[in-house]
């Protein structure tokens, strides 16, 4: 039985022995200073766990171990390097930054062992890149870096801002150069600040008051004290944004900022080399890490104390063993040991060929999405320069990944989860203007206060956007009420484009017009209005016409004249014509040899002749001597003359629209000098003038410039106000919208010409904010569903609005009764007074009839009433007895009587009719005696007369 037991102890033995046989022994080194511990024991786990991951494993891991002190100096570390090798090392790793000499990479690389770095290094110049070759650094290169953090800023849009950085350092510039390479090129934008460890920071926060954007490079122990001495001077402000370079920013506790200081509010990112998120070995704790799954990021954070060092030194060994591994698999005979020593490769002998070869396989690793690492993507360049990372952007605050950069200058933003997102209130600045943005005067007096104290076109698309993206907002009017201007001195901007640069807001919204200039500043999202540029002119208020409107193409003087004419004429004419013996004619032409003669031309019907000719119209009679003719002539001339030139003034008078001069485009308006015009001092329609190459424009611009009443104002406003002032001598050129309502709060304001100068209003973001496609977004959607225009007719239509409506100049306008109701009431007058004389002489002719017949004035009114309006008959019979027979009766005996006994001598009266001698009774005609017979001619020409 005891010998069975130990037959069975020699086998196990034996076997062991076999075992231990097979197995290579590597012997690597490594530095450490003494404060080094944790990664002193992150080396070591990593080797143990190395030599007990496979069993069948090959060869294991012999750690040899040198601690240094900060006061070694070169030679010490060069003694302790070859005793290294003298122990026969196939690989030396570190020492970590804190060494002020490569003096191991130098004896390395003259022994040819395999010499791997894990943290920062000194850039390494040309010359002393052949003293380097046997060494790799698995720590990003400080080139690479650089570039990262510069497209990071860039990526956030930033065109100021300042670098701040430890004077300490002298690896901060390799760093950083690609930032201060910007500072040359923008020395106006770009401000750097240095600092050392125990300065008071104060004074460097001082110089930089008021700046919203710093880089910060330090060591993470320095952190939270620097942003503690920046917060008096308002950089640790909520719209403030600080990026922290240092990749080890994660073991510093930032969140005691904001849990001690309730004014802190510092939007804060860093950067941090990404992690692989595969399953690790159990050695591997992870440290303030993001991990992804299912597109939702979450932070975990079990190691505090674990640093990037620890995983680039576990990266390192990870890294030599896959080397060695792979070089035993091709040449198992030749991957011994070196056996060497300093003053062997100091005299001239060969270095170790197979470190060379391990070196080869170590820089041509690609770690690319491999789980083997912990830090993602390794790569290496000739000089053993690590080439190959991707950087996540985190926020150091709340650990929550937001990006990740990889070596292509891509930045792909992470899918975080909604419970870990900050609430953001977005700051909107505009500027007091209305329809955009005014103040609710009722909403004051009831002491309400937000956003509620606000109106105007622009609160409701705000709102609108609101409900679309769901974000919460806050209004903020900005203090110098400007859109945004550039300072050509200091390239400052102002308004609201300065409100959105100093991050002060997150968004500008108001008829702010894109431009170039603010495109260079700011980015925009899609315009949510179209307009152009027009004139603004002086409309005077609209007069009532004048019952006598239709005299007015003739002054009061001239138709006095006229008058006088008239009267003039037509005397004139009766004297000329009576003079004219041509005008006497026979008034029986069927009688050849009259004993009279008689002239039509007395003065009612020379009188109605000359009124006639004015008229344009015809008449019964006219002249038939020379004399006369040419008198007429004369007359109809200027009859003519005055009609032709009535008519044509008489539209003018009656259809004027108020325009003063002749000014429907900017080019009549900049070929003039009478009337001055302006814009807004530094607007869009300003630039737009300023910036073209356009001869309207130039040439508007010019005499703008050269006005020495300074023709600008600050606001639409006041230029408004200054139109109305001015009453016609003042032109504002402002936009179309803004145009279009204040032509509805005004009845004397109007627009001129067609629009120029096409425009879009949008809503201004800093560059690069990711939100910005969200509200681009929204308002697409707004036009298709028809709001936008529904929020401008609620805004721009003015309901109370009773303007009196000029008509089109440019069209032929129909004159309405209130310019013609003039000719209406001279008609109506001169109808009037032709009824009175009318019934007048009806009723004295009712009055003799009522005698003739011995009828009441009343029966004989109703019968002669009647009579006339029986309009059918127009046939009046003649009755015995009336006036009017004894007149019939009276022609008719003296159309019958002989010449002899008709004889009249023109120019008696009836009176000396009746006292001629009484004619024979052989003259009296059926029975009348030759008395009575001449009474009866007396009567008869005395009722012709």
């Amino acid at each position: 039985m005891w010998r069975s037991k130990m037959l069975i102890l020699c086998c196990i033995w034996t076997a062991f022995l076999v075992s231990s046989s097979q197995q290579q022994q590597i012997n690597i080194g490594a530095f450490f200073y003494d404060d080094e511990m944790e990664l002193e024991k992150e080396f070591m786990a990593v080797v143990n766990s190395l030599n007990g991951l496979e069993m069948d494993q090959t060869f294991t891991l012999n750690p040899l171990i040198k601690r240094l002190k900060p006061e070694d100096n070169s030679v010490s570390m060069q003694e302790q390097a070859c005793d290294l090798i003298d122990n026969g090392v196939a690989a030396i790793f570190g020492p970590s930054s804190k060494a002020a000499s490569d003096i191991v990479a130098l004896v390395c690389n003259s022994t040819g062992i395999p010499h791997i770095e894990f943290d920062v290094s000194d850039e390494e110049h040309v010359e002393e890149k052949p003293n380097h070759e046997m060494t790799i650094n698995l720590y990003p290169s400080q080139v690479i870096l650089s570039k990262a953090y510069a497209d990071i800023v860039q990526n956030y849009g930033w065109r100021k801002f300042t670098i701040v950085y430890d004077a300490d350092d002298v690896k901060a510039q390799a760093r950083l150069q690609d930032l201060l390479q910007l500072r040359e090129v923008h020395n106006d934008v770009v401000r750097v600040r240095k600092f050392s460890r125990g300065d008071d920071y104060r004074v460097m926060w001082k110089s930089i008051r008021g700046e919203r954007r710093v880089v910060l490079d330090c060591a993470p122990d320095m952190v939270v004290e620097l942003l503690n001495s920046s917060t008096e001077f308002g950089l640790t402000g909520q719209f403030n944004h600080i990026f922290l370079t240092n990749l080890d920013t994660y073991t510093d506790n930032l969140e005691e900022l904001s849990a001690d200081n309730e004014t802190f509010a510092v939007n804060i990112t860093a950067a941090r080399l990404l992690l692989t998120t595969e399953s690790q070995p159990m050695y591997l704790q992870k440290y303030g890490s993001v991990i992804q799954r299912d597109n939702i990021v979450s932070e975990e954070n079990n190691e505090p104390f674990r640093t990037l060092l620890h995983d680039l030194l576990a990266d390192g060994v990870q890294l030599f063993s896959y080397a060695w591994r792979n070089a035993s698999y091709f040449y198992p005979d030749r991957m011994q040991v070196p056996r060497m020593n300093c003053e062997f490769a100091a005299s001239g002998g060969r270095p170790w060929q197979m470190g060379r070869y391990l070196m080869r396989l170590m820089k041509g690793t690609s770690g690319v999405n491999s789980a083997t690492f912990r830090t993602s993507n390794m790569q290496f360049d000739e000089d053993g320069q690590r080439i190959n990372f991707n950087i996540e952007i985190y926020d150091p605050l709340d650990g929550i990944g937001i990006a990740i950069w990889d070596t292509k200058g891509q930045i792909n933003q992470l899918n975080v989860d909604t419970k870990v997102q900050k609430k953001i209130v977005y700051r909107v600045a505009t500027r007091i203007g209305p329809p955009y943005f005014t103040e609710n005067t009722t909403a004051i007096e009831l002491n309400m206060t937000g956003n509620a104290i606000y109106m105007g076109y622009a609160v409701d698309l705000i709102e609108a956007i609101a409900k679309e993206v769901n974000f919460e907002y806050v209004f903020v009017p900005v203090a110098d009420q400007q859109y945004g201007k550039q300072d050509k001195d200091t390239k400052q901007w102002n308004g609201i484009i300065g409100e959105i640069i100093n991050n002060d807001a997150h968004m500008g919204i108001c008829d702010l017009t894109i431009t170039q200039a603010r495109r260079t500043a700011v980015d925009f999202t899609v315009p949510f209005m179209q307009l152009g540029v027009s004139i603004l002119a002086y409309k005077s208020p609209h007069k009532e016409k004048s019952v006598y409107a239709y005299l007015e193409p003739f002054g009061g003087e001239v138709w006095i004249w006229i008058l006088i004419s008239v009267f003039v004429m037509s005397f004139l004419k009766v004297i000329i014509a009576r003079i004219a013996k041509t005008e006497w004619e026979n008034p029986h032409p069927c009688d050849r040899d009259p004993e009279v003669l008689e002239n039509n031309w007395h003065l009612h019907n020379t009188f109605w002749l000359t009124i006639a000719s004015i008229m344009t119209a015809g008449c019964d009679i006219l002249p038939r001597s020379p004399q006369v003719r040419m008198f007429e002539a004369t007359w109809w001339i200027f009859a003519i003359i005055i009609a032709n030139s009535y008519t044509a003034n008489l539209a003018a008078f009656l259809t004027n629209s108020n325009m003063k001069g002749s000014i429907g485009s900017l080019k009549d308006l900049s070929g003039q000098k009478a009337i001055k015009f302006g814009t807004i001092l530094g607007g869009s329609t300003y630039n737009l003038l300023a910036d073209s190459n356009e001869t309207v424009y130039r040439l508007a611009f010019n005499l703008m410039k050269q006005d020495d009443n300074y023709p600008y104002t600050k606001g639409n406003p006041e230029g408004v106000e200054r139109v109305r002032k001015n009453r016609g001598d003042y032109m504002f050129l402002m936009e179309t919208t803004t145009l279009e309502y204040y032509e509805q709060q005004h009845c004397d304001l109007r627009s001129v010409g067609e629009k120029f100068g096409e425009k879009h209003y949008a809503i201004a973001v800093p560059f690069g904010a990711e939100y910005r496609s969200n509200l681009s977004v929204a308002i697409l959607r707004l036009s298709e569903r028809g709001e936008l225009y529904k929020m401008k007719q609620r805004w721009w239509i003015n309901p109370d609005r009773s303007c009196f409506e000029e008509p089109d100049a440019s069209e032929t306008q129909d004159m309405t009764f209130e310019e013609l109701r003039g000719i209406f009431y001279t008609l109506y007058v001169g109808i009037f007074i032709a009824y009175v004389i009318g019934i007048t002489e009806f009723m004295v002719y009712v009055q003799q009839v009522a005698l003739e017949e011995r009828l009441t004035i009343k029966m004989a009114f109703i019968k002669e009433i009647k009579f006339v309006l029986c309009v059918w008959n127009n046939k009046k019979p003649i009755i015995a007895g009336t006036p009017v027979a004894s007149v019939r009766s009276g022609e008719k005996s003296l159309d019958c009587t002989p010449k002899s006994g008709r004889r009249i001598v023109l120019g008696r009266s009836a009176e000396e009719m009746r006292e001629l001698t009484p004619m024979e009774s052989k003259n009296s005609v059926d029975g009348v005696e030759p008395q009575e017979e001449v009474e009866d001619w007396a009567a008869v020409i005395e009722a012709r007369l």
